[in-house]
């Protein structure tokens, strides 16, 4: 992409780089936490809990003994993901998507002018890697995993692919007791941004009005369609 970066993105980009990837970079003059607002940052035990969820591929398991996460607003309220939503949703827009479930090619090249591969690969421990090679950036996606987590882990990688040439910290390695550190948190979000269009699901929402259908229509794993729903008002 030849073009100037917009503003918008440009602020999102000097947030992660004043960051260190594990917590907040603006939490000490975030102005909805100085107001009171929920702030996940306060909560130790949020990103182990929502990690857990959402990695859990369990059809059967029962949503409404998890986290009350309307009564946390979500994290959709904070500047950074208002950013990350605008990006994920500036990658939609300028794929036209016109029909469900979204593509895994809407994003096929980083900002660094290298394109994105894509290989499956029986990985023992995670869902999914990313390596910087001299002609091409590399995702490694566990074919162990369904479809629809690999499409998840796909676009959480891109987000990481494009974020390490803007933002210096996103592959700071850092010795912290959170499983869910704060840019894998980003990840999930940009993810979760791109395979669930807001018009499009609460369009379906009103036709469907059933979690496991909708996340079979949009080929995404239940509690990614879950969060979806509760970030969106709508479960």
């Amino acid at each position: 992409m030849g073009e100037k970066t917009p503003n918008w993105e440009a602020e999102l980009w000097s947030y992660l780089s004043r960051g260190d990837g594990v917590q907040c970079p603006v939490y000490k003059s975030c102005k909805l936490r100085l107001k009171g607002v929920w702030c996940l940052s306060d909560q130790e035990d949020y990103y182990d809990e929502r990690n857990e969820l959402i990695d859990n591929d369990d059809p059967d398991l029962d949503y409404s003994t998890s986290i009350d996460y309307k009564s946390h607003s979500c994290p959709r309220s904070g500047r950074i993901f208002q950013l990350i939503s605008k990006l994920a949703t500036r990658y939609q827009l300028e794929a036209g998507i016109d029909q469900l479930p979204v593509p895994l090619n809407l994003i096929t090249q980083a900002d660094d002018n290298f394109p994105i591969e894509v290989r499956y690969v029986p990985l023992k421990a995670y869902h999914g890697a990313v390596w910087r090679l001299s002609d091409c950036w590399l995702v490694h996606l566990n074919s162990r995993d369904t479809r629809a987590r690999q499409r998840f882990t796909l676009y959480h990688e891109i987000f990481h692919i494009l974020a390490h040439g803007k933002a210096t910290p996103v592959f700071k390695k850092t010795s912290c007791s959170h499983k869910g550190a704060f840019n894998e948190l980003l990840a999930d979000h940009f993810a979760a941004i791109i395979l669930l269009p807001e018009k499009w699901v609460k369009e379906k929402w009103t036709e469907i009005n059933d979690l496991s259908e909708m996340a079979a229509l949009f080929d995404v794993p239940k509690s990614v369609m879950y969060l979806g729903l509760k970030a969106m008002g709508l479960e």
